[in-house]
C-alpha cells in the first residue's frame, strides 16, 4: 500500500540537541522515500532559535507546544490532547502513526484507547522497565508505571520498532500472548554531519584515548580509570605515554574526577567539559582510539545502539567497548571488546590494539564505508518504511 500518510510524533526538548537532530535526520530520509510523511514535535516550551530554524527550513514539520507550564500531570495530558486534535485531520483508514515511545501511564493508555481506530507503531530506545531484568536504571517512577500499565499500553499498540534485538524481544514479551509485529532497526546517523578524521599523532609510544559522554555509570568511564590504575606500572615499564581526554559533563562526572584523584592519575586524565563542534573535530584528529559503552551490563543490557559508537565509525576512530550492536559487529577489525562487568580490563590489550590501528591508514576509510553501508539515515529509513508499508498492506 503506497497511498497513506505517516505521522511521526515525538516528545522533544526546545533545543536542537542530539535527540532532535536524530529525529530530523529520520524525517529527512523518510520524506524522500514517502512524501506523505509529517513530523510533529511535541514540547513543553517553544522551540529556541536553532530548532525553529531547522523546522522552518522544511515542509511537513509542525510544533505542538504546551500552554500549561507548571503542573507536569496537566502538561502531559495536554500533549496527548493536542495530538488527538491533530489526528482529526487524518483518516484512520490511510494513516499510520509512528510514535517515539513516551513511556507508559494511564494518560498514554487513555490516549491509545481514544485513537484505537488508528494503526500505531512505537519506537523503543531502551528496555523501559529494568525491574523485569533484575536490574535498575535509577528511574523509580518510570519503572513503577511500566510495571502497572506497560502491558495494557502495549496491547493497544499495533507494532514495535526496537533499536536492538534485545529491546524488540522485550516489547513483544511484555505484550503477552497477543502477537504483534516487530522489527529491530538500529539508530541511524547523519554521516555528512561528521567529517572523516585526520590522525595527528605519529608517536608510536604515545596513545591518545578519547571519551565522549556524560560520564554516567552506564557509560563505564570508571572502568577505564580503575583499569589504568591497575596497570599503571606496567604501562610505564613498557614506555607508553598514555593520555585520556574526557569530553562531556553531568552531575555524575564528579564521581569519575574523584576516582582520578584517588588513584593519582591527574597526569593521564584531562576533563575537558563541553566542546564546540570545531573543538571536537580537533580532538578526534588528536585521538588514536575512542571509548565506547563499558557499563550497560549494570542495567541488564547486552546490546546497544548508541550515537557515540556511530560517530566513531563515521569519523573513522577505532574504539573499544563491552557491548554488542546489530549494525556494528564485534568481528569488525576496528573494534576491541572487553568483558561486560565492573572488573578492571586489560588496558595493555587496548594499547596494543591502538598501536595496530595507528599503523593502518586504511582503517578510517573502511570505517567510513561501513557507516555508509549500514548506519545511514537513508538505509535505516528504507527499512522502516518497508515495515510501515507492510503493516498498512495487511489491513
Amino acid at each position: 500500500m503506497s497511498e497513506f500518510s505517516i505521522l511521526y510524533f515525538a516528545f522533544v526538548g526546545n533545543h536542537f540537541g542530539g535527540v532532535e537532530q536524530k529525529i530530523m535526520g529520520q524525517f529527512d530520509a523518510l520524506v524522500k522515500i514517502h512524501p506523505q510523511t509529517y513530523l510533529y514535535l511535541v514540547s513543553t516550551d517553544a522551540p529556541n532559535d536553532a530548532l525553529n530554524k531547522e523546522i522552518h527550513a522544511r515542509e511537513n514539520i509542525y510544533s505542538l507546544v504546551n500552554t500549561i507550564k507548571k503542573n507536569p500531570f496537566k502538561r502531559r495530558r495536554e500533549k496527548f490532547s493536542m495530538i488527538e486534535k491533530e489526528l482529526q485531520k487524518y483518516s484512520p483508514k490511510d494513516t499510520v502513526i509512528y510514535f517515539r515511545y513516551p513511556n507508559a501511564d494511564f494518560l498514554f493508555l487513555k490516549f491509545l484507547k481514544n485513537i484505537s481506530e488508528y494503526k500505531i507503531i512505537t519506537e523503543h530506545q531502551e528496555i523501559e522497565n529494568t525491574f523485569l531484568k533484575g536490574k535498575f536504571n535509577g528511574n523509580y517512577l518510570r519503572n513503577f508505571f511500566e510495571l502497572i500499565w506497560g502491558k495494557a499500553v502495549r496491547n493497544h499498540i499495533s507494532g514495535f520498532v526496537g533499536v536492538t534485538e534485545e529491546i524488540s524481544n522485550f516489547q513483544t514479551r511484555i505484550n503477552g500472548r497477543q502477537f504483534k509485529p516487530s522489527i529491530s532497526i538500529g539508530n541511524p546517523i547523519n554521516i555528512n554531519a561528521y567529517p572523516l578524521r585526520s590522525p595527528s599523532n605519529d608517536d608510536v609510544k604515545r596513545i591518545n584515548i578519547l571519551f565522549v559522554g556524560s560520564g554516567f555509570k552506564t557509560h563505564g568511564l570508571f572502568r577505564l580509570i580503575t583499569s589504568i590504575a591497575k596497570y599503571k606500572e606496567a604501562i610505564s615499564e613498557k614506555g607508553f605515554n598514555l593520555k585520556v581526554k574526557v569530553v562531556g559533563n553531568s552531575a555524575e562526572m564528579s564521581f569519575n574526577k574523584n576516582l582520578v584523584l584517588k588513584y593519582q592519575l591527574e597526569d593521564i586524565f584531562e576533563f575537558c567539559g563541553f566542546k564546540t563542534k570545531n573543538e571536537l573535530n580537533k580532538l578526534f584528529d588528536w585521538a588514536d582510539i575512542g571509548v565506547g559503552s563499558l557499563g550497560l551490563h549494570r542495567i541488564g543490557l547486552n546490546e546497544s545502539s548508541t550515537l557515540k559508537a556511530r560517530e566513531y565509525v563515521c569519523r573513522g576512530l577505532p574504539f573499544f567497548w563491552s557491548t554488542r550492536d546489530i549494525d556494528i559487529s564485534n568481528e569488525c577489525d576496528f573494534i576491541h571488546s572487553v568483558e561486560p562487568n565492573d572488573k578492571e580490563f586489560d588496558i595493555l590489550g587496548v594499547i596494543n590494539f591502538a598501536i595496530k590501528m595507528k599503523a593502518d591508514n586504511s582503517i578510517r576509510f573502511n570505517m567510513r564505508q561501513h557507516a555508509s553501508t549500514y548506519l545511514s539515515n537513508e538505509v535505516k529509513m528504507k527499512n522502516l518504511f518497508q515495515f510501515l508499508n507492510k503493516q498498512m498492506s495487511n489491513d
